[in-house]
């Protein structure tokens, strides 16, 4: 028989609500709901019963709007009923909704309800049965619902990334056609007038070619200031947030960093001990075993948060960057040595300074604490990412080294110093 943990909480409270991994138990006077998500419709299969033996689906509505599903819901059901839905780029949105309305929701993870889609035909109504069903077998966890400021940091990160992305393909395709004509920018910024009037030298160029580099100039020069103005929300979120000015003091862990994590992970209280958040960010190496001597080693990736594994492998290669500079350095090294490849060691670097963060979040001193010239370095980047405007909208200091005292006064001070 499966076990189910108690029931998460279903609705806003005083407390914030923490991490279940499966999903509460079928309600025995209700009706269990399965919802099958699209951007513009809706289709929702109703079952009574608690097990798949005795599992009876009643009714199948489909092709509803937005609207037209809320209005259904309020209608026909109750507390006591429970609806499920696949996680997906709207749910999040859909079982906020759905607790507005003073009803019952869980999201279920979609890796364990997508392996039950595989048959040879599939559709809406089919979908939304399945999602219900593979909920009465006990086989689909339900996932962390995150709260609306977290909601807020994961689009604004997931912006960003978008915004870098662009600002590369820019840079990319600029580069690109001018290595029809041999022109190699090498390590020129192309983003400065001087070297865009270098590249007007290299050649005599037709009319509608200057047309061309016009127009490749100026969407680089957009989606670099699209990145820009991105960087900048994110410096305003970590001045705001003296959890994100902690996470700096990390070895390793820098101005998008210390967002990117506080973003992703949300509430540190869903994970009661490092092991449990370096499963979740897919940084613990995999092992199979199976009869007598036979051992598959899976090694770090292809499951958990794909982002900040990124990121944190980012942060451990700028570690070993530095060498035998720190301890973390030193240790790295020595394992890369001992075990003769680099991503190991960069792997288990990474899920040192993860281990690092828990303990930051937890209110617990790091270890791997950056040297003080370092940790300037980032205050003052944050700094000057934030732009004398924005400084002064948010009552900031207004030069940059005055700035800087201010945010090594705000590491020192109890209302975010460790416990």
């Amino acid at each position: 028989m499966t076990m189910r943990n108690p029931s998460p909480p279903l609705e806003n409270s005083d407390k914030r609500p923490v991490e279940n991994y499966l999903a509460p138990k079928p309600p025995e006077k209700g009706r269990v709901v399965g919802l099958d998500c699209h951007p513009d419709t809706f289709t929702a299969a109703v079952f009574t019963g608690t097990t798949p033996h005795d599992a009876r689906k009643l009714v199948c509505r489909a092709d509803l709007t937005l609207d037209a599903f809320l209005e259904w819901a309020q209608r026909e059901f109750t507390r006591a009923d429970l609806f499920l839905m696949e996680a997906g780029s709207n749910s999040f949105e859909v079982h906020r909704r759905l607790l507005a309305l003073g009803l019952r929701a869980v999201v279920l993870e979609s890796a364990h309800v997508g392996r039950h889609a595989k048959t040879y035909a599939d559709n809406d109504k089919m979908a939304a049965a399945r999602i219900a069903l593979v909920y009465f077998a006990g086989n689909a966890p339900c996932v962390w619902v995150p709260d609306a400021t977290t909601r807020e940091r994961r689009e604004l990160l997931h912006v960003y990334d978008n915004a870098v992305t662009a600002h590369t393909a820019a840079v990319n395709s600029l580069k690109g056609y001018l290595n029809q004509f041999t022109i190699r920018s090498g390590k020129r910024s192309l983003s400065l007038p001087k070297n865009r009037e270098w590249i007007l030298r290299q050649r005599e160029w037709k009319p509608l070619q200057k047309e061309i580099l016009d127009a490749e100039f100026a969407n680089l020069d957009h989606q670099a200031a699209r990145r820009k103005r991105c960087l900048q929300l994110i410096a305003r979120e970590i001045s705001a947030e003296p959890r994100m000015i902690r996470c700096m003091k990390v070895l390793g862990i820098g101005l998008v960093n210390a967002f990117a994590l506080l973003a992703v992970i949300g509430e540190i209280g869903r994970f009661d001990n490092p092991a449990k958040l370096v499963a979740y960010a897919g940084l613990n190496p995999g092992r199979r075993e199976s009869g007598r001597g036979k051992v598959v080693k899976l090694g770090v990736g292809k499951r958990g948060r794909c982002d900040i594994r990124h990121l944190l492998t980012q942060g451990a290669h700028a570690v070993l960057r530095m060498g035998r500079d720190t301890a973390l350095g030193k240790w790295g090294w020595k394992l890369f040595a001992r075990k003769g490849n680099r991503n190991i060691a960069v792997a288990a670097v990474a899920r040192k300074l993860l281990v690092q963060v828990w303990h930051v979040l937890s209110g617990n001193p790091p270890e791997v604490v950056e040297p003080d010239k370092s940790l300037a370095l980032k205050l003052k980047r944050l700094t000057v990412v934030l732009g004398k405007k924005l400084r002064a909208e948010l009552g900031l200091p207004n030069t940059i080294d005055d700035c800087v005292i201010h945010f090594q006064n705000l590491l020192t001070e109890r209302k975010i110093g460790y416990t």
